[in-house]
C-alpha cells in the first residue's frame, strides 16, 4: 500500500521548527534573568537566620551575577556594571569599596599591556617571528602544529593579553591553511585551530602579566593573605609546569586529530618567500624589540628596584610612541577596549567585598568538616583537591575572571581552618587552574574566538579537552610533590 505524502503537512512541519526556535529564543533571556533572581532570593531569604545582613546580601548579589555571567543573557561587562550600583544601593558596602578595584595596579597593567600589544600590531615583528618559527619547524612531522603552539609562548613575554595573542595568531593560521590547501572541515584544519585554543590558553601559565586571571589571583592573595607575589615569584613557581605542558599539549592534539601525510611539501620554501616579502628587519622593529626586552628585564628585576609590573609596562608603552623613537602612533596605542577593564575592576572589587563583609569567614565555617579537614591536612592532597575543585567550578563559571573570583576566596577560607594547608600555594593553584579551560568553548576567550571562525565545533573540544584536563591536573600534582615541595612552598 503506497503512502501519499501531503505537501501541506510538510510545509506546516517545516514552518513549526523556526516557530519553536523563535519561541525559545524569546523565552531564553527572561528565563536566565528569572534564574538569577531565584539565586538571589534563595540566598537572601534562605540564610536569614544564619548570616548578618551585609554578608548575606553581598553573597546573594554575587551568586546572582555569577548566574548572569555563566548564562550570558547580557554582555559580561554589563553584568559587571550591575555590581557597581547594586552593592552600594543595598548598603552592603560603601561606594569607595566597590570602586577600589579600579584603583588597583592590575587595571593599569592590563591597560599598558593592551597599549604594548597595539604597538606590536603596528609593526611586522609578530608576523616575522611566526613565519620564522614555521620556517624552522614546518618540514618536520607535526612541525606546523609545534610552530603554532610555540608562537603564543614567545608572544606571552611582551603581549600581556590572551585575546590579543589569539587575534594575532589566527590570521597567521589562516594564511598557513591557504598555503597548504586546507579547507574548513578538514581534520588538519581542526588540529591547527585547536592548537590556537590550547597554546593561547597555556601561554599565560608562567608569565604573571600574560593572563588577567593571574593578575586577579595575585591581587586576591595580597587582599586575603597580605603577601606580595612578584613577577619572578610567579615565574619560578610556574616555569617547569609551563615547559611540561607545551610538549604535552602538542602530543594530545597530535593524537586526537590524526592526519596521514601531514608533512606539507614546500612549506619551508613558501615561508621563506613570505619572510622575504616582509623585507629586512626595520629600525622600528629593532627599537620595538629592544624596548620589549627592556620591559621584560625590568619585570624580572622587581625584587631589586621594587617597581610593580605596571610601571615597566607603562614605561614601555610611552617609549614606543616617544618622539625620536616613534615605533607606533600614540592615538592608536590609546585605542584600548574598555569592556575587559570594567570586568577586571569589578571582579577585583567583588573579591574585596566578599572579604570585608565577612562572606569568606562564613564560607570557611560552613565548609569545615571532617572530609575537607582531611583533604587539606595533607599539602600534596590539598593541591590535587584544589585543582579538581577549580576545574569543576570552572565548568559552571565559564569566564576565567569569574572562575578566579569564585574559587580563590573559597580556597583561602578553607586553608584558614587547616594548619597544614599551604594557603599561598593553594590560592596560586586555584588561579592557575582557571586558565585550563579546554572542554567547553566558553571557558576561555581564545576558545570563544576560535569557535567563532566556524572551523571547529563544540564537539571538537571534548576529546582533546578531556585529556588535557586530566594532563594539567596530573602535572599540577606532580609539581606539588616535586618542584613546589623542593622550593619549600609545600
Amino acid at each position: 500500500m503506497s503512502t501519499i505524502s501531503n505537501p501541506q503537512t510538510k510545509r506546516e512541519s517545516v514552518a513549526t521548527k523556526p516557530h519553536h526556535k523563535g519561541l525559545w529564543l524569546s523565552l531564553k533571556k527572561p528565563l536566565w534573568f528569572a534564574l538569577s533572581t531565584l539565586a538571589f532570593v534563595l540566598i537572601y531569604f534562605g540564610l536569614q537566620d544564619y548570616m548578618e545582613y551585609a554578608p548575606r546580601v553581598t553573597l546573594a548579589i554575587t551568586l546572582a551575577v555569577i548566574v548572569l555571567w555563566v548564562l550570558e543573557p547580557i554582555p559580561f561587562s554589563m553584568t559587571a556594571v550591575l555590581v557597581l550600583f547594586l552593592l552600594p544601593i543595598s548598603g552592603a558596602v560603601s561606594t569607595d569599596l566597590i570602586l577600589s578595584g579600579f584603583a588597583s595596579p592590575a587595571i593599569f597593567l592590563i591597560v599598558a599591556g593592551m597599549m604594548i600589544a597595539s604597538a606590536v600590531e603596528q609593526t611586522s615583528l609578530g608576523k616575522r617571528l611566526a613565519y620564522q618559527l614555521l620556517y624552522w619547524l614546518g618540514d618536520k612531522k607535526g612541525g606546523v602544529l609545534a610552530g603554532i603552539i610555540l608562537i603564543p609562548q614567545v608572544m606571552a613575554f611582551f603581549i600581556p593579553a590572551a585575546a590579543v595573542r589569539t587575534a594575532m595568531l589566527l590570521p597567521i593560521v589562516f594564511s598557513i591553511a591557504s598555503i597548504l590547501g586546507i579547507k574548513q572541515g578538514d581534520v588538519m584544519g581542526k588540529k591547527l585551530m585547536m592548537g590556537v585554543v590550547v597554546s593561547c590558553g597555556i601561554s599565560g601559565v608562567a608569565i604573571l602579566p600574560a593572563a588577567i586571571g593571574n593578575v586577579i589571583t595575585v591581587d586576591l592573595i595580597h587582599t586575603y593573605l597580605h603577601q606580595h607575589v612578584t613577577y619572578v615569584d610567579w615565574l619560578i613557581l610556574a616555569f617547569p609546569m609551563w615547559l611540561i605542558l607545551i610538549p604535552v599539549s602538542w602530543w594530545v592534539l597530535h593524537r586526537c586529530f590524526p592526519v596521514k601525510n601531514e608533512i606539507p611539501g614546500g612549506l619551508k620554501v613558501k615561508m621563506k618567500a613570505m619572510i622575504g616579502e616582509l623585507g629586512p628587519v626595520t629600525r622600528e622593529e629593532k627599537r620595538l624589540l629592544a624596548i620589549l626586552v627592556a620591559v621584560c628585564l625590568m619585570w624580572a628585576l622587581e625584587g631589586i628596584h621594587g617597581w610593580p609590573p605596571v610601571i615597566p609596562a607603562l614605561i614601555g608603552a610611552v617609549l614606543m610612541a616617544w618622539p625620536g623613537i616613534k615605533i607606533a602612533d600614540w592615538d592608536k596605542i590609546l585605542d584600548v577596549k574598555f569592556a575587559p577593564l570594567i570586568m577586571l575592576g569589578v571582579t577585583l572589587s567583588l573579591g574585596r567585598a566578599l572579604y570585608e563583609t565577612g562572606v569568606t569567614n562564613y564560607l570557611s565555617r560552613w565548609m569545615e568538616n571532617d572530609l575537607t579537614l582531611y583533604l587539606f591536612s595533607n599539602p600534596a592532597l590539598a593541591v590535587l583537591t584544589v585543582a579538581v575543585l577549580t576545574q569543576l567550578i570552572h565548568k559552571v563559571t565559564s569566564n576565567v575572571s569569574t572562575a578566579v573570583i569564585a574559587t580563590v576566596p573559597v580556597v583561602v577560607a578553607l586553608s584558614a581552618h587547616s594548619p597544614n594547608a599551604p594557603a599561598l600555594l593553594l590560592a596560586f593553584v586555584a588561579g592557575l587552574t582557571c586558565l585550563f579551560g579546554f572542554i567547553l568553548v566558553v571557558e576561555t576567550i581564545p576558545g570563544v574566538m576560535v569557535h567563532g571562525t566556524g572551523w571547529v565545533t563544540q564537539q571538537d573540544y571534548f576529546k582533546p579537552g578531556f585529556w588535557l584536563t586530566l594532563a594539567t591536573t596530573a602535572v599540577t600534582y606532580l609539581m606539588a610533590v616535586t618542584w613546589w615541595s623542593w622550593l619549600g612552598y609545600l
